[in-house]
């Protein structure tokens, strides 16, 4: 039976369909079955497995397989200005079947250093492509003298040779998962990544974000319901749709949990050229983060406070109030608008002091605060100006509307009701821009001398313009 007829009966090709089986999952101990068999089926004394280097510069021996000492070992590496006659043939003919390897003119410079030392007398090199691209070949080396390669050897080395291509394809792609798989575990996030039906890959980080297990992963509607579940609007699934329709690029969004755990999404296409064919979610924890934020911002607010608000009252400090009263004039004058101020002062504000003490006097101003806020437009700015007198800045407001306002204020003041507080009165003096004034000094100047009027006439009243 010829060696041709050999590879392409029943039984040879079920045993390497049962090397194929047997070595799933193992590349490298399919190489070495594919070596055993080239050589038993070739009848060759030798057998090997090379790779050719990216560049074409070298070829290193994946695995050779020497039948008489039934050895399998590897690292032999050819360099292509060692041998540049083997090496142009080889990236030009589709197999080297050289009868006489001595005087081939393709193999005759390994004689001296290779063929001669071993007692190789012929070889049949298959090329081992994937697409067009050579990657290697499968070498058949017979010991003895010159050997004719028959048309049924040769195609049986090229259909080994293709086996080897499907080996070598296989062993790249576990590589390549593995260090796909590898990237994926080593990030702190967790990763998914999908088409619009199913779950392509995913790390064990995700999972243990998600609180879930591989079985889950099976169903892409599943994973999707159950995040939907555990967060605030999610808007997952939707988000999905949007993105497999085509046009949405890249996203990031913050879900927070329904245990309290905030995380940040974000996700890109996965694109075949233009066409968008999945997308990759990366889930980050940023729990510790948004506590951080949030406390920072909440000690940033409180030391803003701190820097424009009475610790009393709660109402704008000195300070403060009267930048607002600048910043009011600057927009006034711009502007062409009307605008007047108040000086407001409690009414024997230290009898309460003196007779009820100091913790009722600090009620009543607090109290005092509380009316004014409700009292005057949100647009107005009240501030404690020192003590018990406050001042007032009314936008848009002239003197008879300003003590018209102050004079609603003060009357419906009297009338309420004071619960557990001592009854009490303010007097006012209002100023106008541009009548009594045209900066802040003056204005505050003018009204004080009316609130001094107030007092001095009677208390419990407003003075405005003369």
């Amino acid at each position: 039976m010829s060696t041709a007829t050999q590879m392409q009966s029943p039984d040879a090709i079920a045993e390497l369909a049962r090397i194929w089986k047997r070595y799933e999952g193992d590349p490298d101990g399919a190489i070495r079955a594919i070596t055993e068999t080239a050589a038993r089926a070739l009848k060759t004394a030798r057998a090997s497995v090379w790779l050719l280097a990216e560049d074409a510069s070298e070829m290193t021996c994946v695995d050779l397989f020497e039948a008489a000492e039934n050895r399998h070992s590897s690292g032999t590496v050819l360099t292509a200005s060692d041998f540049p006659a083997y090496f142009a043939a080889m990236l030009e003919e589709e197999t080297i079947a050289a009868e006489n390897a001595h005087t081939d003119p393709r193999t005759s410079e390994f004689s001296a250093t290779y063929l001669a030392p071993l007692g190789i007398g012929s070889m049949l090199d298959a090329p081992i492509r994937t697409g067009l691209r050579l990657v290697g070949v499968l070498c058949h080396e017979h010991v003895g003298g010159p050997r004719v390669w028959g048309l049924g050897e040769r195609k049986d080395a090229a259909f080994l040779a293709s086996l080897a291509s499907l080996t070598l394809e296989l062993k790249n792609r576990a590589m390549r998962e593995a260090l796909l798989a590898a990237t994926l575990e080593s990030t702190g996030e967790g990763i998914l990544a999908s088409d619009d039906k199913r779950v392509l890959a995913y790390n064990q980080r995700f999972l243990d974000m998600w609180k879930l297990d591989a079985k889950a992963m099976r169903s892409l509607d599943g994973v999707r319901g159950h995040i939907a579940a555990r967060t605030s609007g999610s808007g997952l699934a939707s988000q999905a749709n949007e993105a497999f329709a085509g046009e949405a690029g890249e996203t990031v969004d913050v879900l927070e949990l329904d245990d309290g755990r905030v995380f940040e999404r974000s996700s890109r296409p996965q694109l075949m050229g233009k066409v968008v064919v999945g997308r990759v979610w990366s889930f980050r924890e940023i729990t510790a983060q948004r506590r951080t934020e949030s406390a920072l911002r909440a000690s940033e607010a409180k030391m803003r406070d701190l820097a424009i608000l009475d610790g009393l009252t709660g109402l704008f400090n000195r300070r403060h109030v009267l930048e607002l009263l600048q910043e009011a004039i600057d927009r006034a004058v711009a502007a062409g608008e009307r605008l007047c101020i108040g000086l407001v002062d409690l009414d024997d504000f230290k009898k309460v002091n003196d007779e009820l003490g100091h913790l009722v006097g600090d009620a009543v101003l607090r109290d005092f605060a509380k009316q004014l806020t409700q009292r005057f437009r949100a647009s107005d700015h009240i501030g404690r100006y020192g003590g018990e007198e406050f001042l007032i800045v009314l936008r848009g407001a002239n003197t008879a509307a300003a003590v018209r306002v102050f004079e609603e204020v003060r009357t419906g003041f009297r009338a309420r009701e004071f619960g557990d507080l001592p009854k009490y009165t303010f007097s006012a003096g209002i100023s106008e821009l541009g009548v009594d004034g045209v900066d802040g000094t003056e204005l505050l100047s003018r009204a004080d001398v009316r609130l001094y009027e107030a007092k001095r006439t009677g208390r419990d009243r407003t003075f405005g313009g003369a």
